[in-house]
């Protein structure tokens, strides 16, 4: 693992506010379907950084290509569970990320994980399923299929940051994340033609949350997460995402007034407690 750099926690930790934006600003453009959401802020942070942007070296061509598939493919899996499932279940099966990290590391180690990153690991789950719990709405409908599209959307987001790990030691993190959000890009842009979502014709309020999400959650949260794992194992890139629903509920109570219920701000200390322990050096 390359040396450490003192602007990993810190990036990490900016990354992580910035993920957690993406739900409040999901919220201030309703009519934006969301896949055709993931494509702009996919599509605007690749034009961003397009002066970075370079050639894969040929050994790295493929994994940069899989990341960008998978991440996109995430999007797809993750909104589309939401619609078929319950919040509760989708959350906690797409959060089974960190498992699916960690034992993939384990076994390209030939070892188990530590029992203390393990154990943080799942109770911070444990917190997610008590946050989502405390959110959820009695009468959501739950699907198999919806419970399916949420844990493929785990896997796919373990495998976007497995790619990522192994390709960013010899990539600059902005040309890596052009290369990735181009991908992305262009593997949602066929996509919404496909599920019939409009990629225009939005209100002015519409196309300012979406420029807000690509500079937030995108450019600064997937970007930086990508900076991070140069210096850090991709299981402890994985656990710290799990702080995304507790960034979310803090900025919800603060930008939509929705304060959070005594159960998600339990799960959110369980949630916290499990991090800490999972990622202590």
């Amino acid at each position: 693992m390359p040396e450490a750099s003192p602007w990993t926690w810190p990036a990490l930790i900016i990354a992580v506010l910035a993920i957690s934006a993406a739900a409040v600003l999901a919220r201030l453009a309703p009519e934006v379907h969301p896949v055709a959401m993931a494509f702009w802020r996919t599509a605007a942070v690749a034009v961003l950084l397009a002066p970075a942007l370079r050639r894969p070296a040929p050994g790295d061509g493929p994994a940069t290509l899989a990341a960008g598939v998978c991440l996109a493919l995430h999007f797809w899996a993750w909104f589309a569970s939401l619609q078929e499932t319950s919040v509760l279940r989708s959350t906690v099966l797409v959060c089974l990320t960190p498992l699916w990290v960690g034992v993939a590391e384990s076994v390209s180690r030939g070892a188990l994980p530590s029992p203390r990153w393990l154990g943080g690991v799942l109770l911070a789950l444990l917190g997610v399923g008590v946050m989502a719990l405390g959110a959820a709405d009695p009468s959501s409908a739950a699907s198999l299929r919806g419970d399916g599209l949420a844990l493929l959307g785990g896997v796919l987001a373990a495998a976007y940051l497995l790619f990522g790990r192994a390709v960013r030691p010899r990539v600059g993190f902005l040309s890596y994340g052009a290369q990735v959000c181009l991908v992305c890009a262009l593997t949602l842009a066929p996509l919404a033609l496909v599920l019939g979502a409009p990629l225009g014709g939005y209100s002015t309020a519409a196309w300012g949350a979406l420029a807000a999400m690509a500079l937030g959650p995108q450019l600064l949260g997937h970007v930086l997460l990508n900076f991070s794992v140069k210096y850090v194992s991709a299981s402890v890139v994985a656990a710290m995402i799990l702080l995304e629903p507790v960034g979310a509920a803090a900025l919800a109570a603060v930008a939509l007034g929705e304060a959070p219920t005594a159960g998600e701000a339990l799960g959110g200390l369980i949630i916290l407690v499990g991090v800490g322990v999972a990622t202590r050096p």
